[in-house]
């Protein structure tokens, strides 16, 4: 009888290790995965001989001295809510293939980070036309979401 209740025993902890195994497991997958979605902010110029980056160029001068992302992720928390904090580590601003800047958003689902990314460049892109309007650069701005 001794030996049925120690193996018996021996197999519930066995299970129950199992058990706190998958489920720790699962938290940190489910954690740790994550998806990017990049969305183009494109520049194209209204004046002739007029197309050097310069709204580019203004506004990695502005990043640099700024030292971060807080501009956009400023906006982005008036827009969505919450901080700028909430969105600054999700996002990366770089070059992009075409003229303008690409903007990386990084998501828990492929989805919420296509909404970040396509969010965040709206919201430079409005950053950008504000600026804009006060200096007449004869710029315009326009968002090319991630997949197109």
């Amino acid at each position: 009888m001794r030996t049925f209740l120690s193996d018996r025993r021996g197999q519930v902890m066995v299970a129950v290790a199992a058990a706190i195994l998958v489920v720790a497991g699962g938290l940190w997958w489910t954690k740790t995965i994550s998806f990017t979605e990049t969305a183009v902010v494109q520049f194209s110029s209204n004046r002739t001989g007029l197309y050097d980056g310069s709204p580019r160029d203004a506004y990695i001068g502005d990043r640099e001295a700024s030292n971060g992302m807080s501009v956009p992720a400023e906006k982005l928390a008036q827009i969505l809510g919450g901080s700028a904090s909430d969105y600054e580590s999700d996002l990366t601003i770089t070059d992009a293939d075409i003229p303008g800047l690409a903007v990386t958003a990084r998501g828990r689902t492929p989805s919420a980070a296509r909404a970040l990314a396509t969010d965040a460049a709206e919201a430079l892109c409005s950053i950008f036309e504000e600026t804009n309007a006060m200096t007449s650069g004869g710029f315009t701005f326009t968002v090319v979401p991630p997949g197109n």
